[in-house]
């Protein structure tokens, strides 16, 4: 994660959607992004940046959170680059 954050120093992530509450359970959307200002990048599946090559990444995600006795006691998340 350091190092992500190094290439992309602007990265952001903001609500997207209402929190929806059931039960035991909350579930959140959310989107993120940044532009790759800072040093090469080669932690993805499907290649790599060169240092600052100015590449904006923008991605959507969502969150699961189960809560247990007012604490979160589990948490699935699902992301789309």
């Amino acid at each position: 994660m350091r190092g992500f954050r190094a290439a992309f120093p602007d990265l952001g992530f903001g609500g997207a959607a209402d929190l929806i509450a059931e039960g035991d359970y909350v579930v959140g959307r959310w989107v993120g992004g940044g532009t790759h200002t800072g040093p090469a990048f080669d932690d993805f599946l499907l290649g790599s940046l060169p240092a600052a090559s100015g590449r904006k990444m923008h991605f959507t995600g969502t969150t699961v959170i189960r809560v247990e006795d007012g604490k979160i006691a589990e948490e699935i998340a699902s992301t789309t680059v």
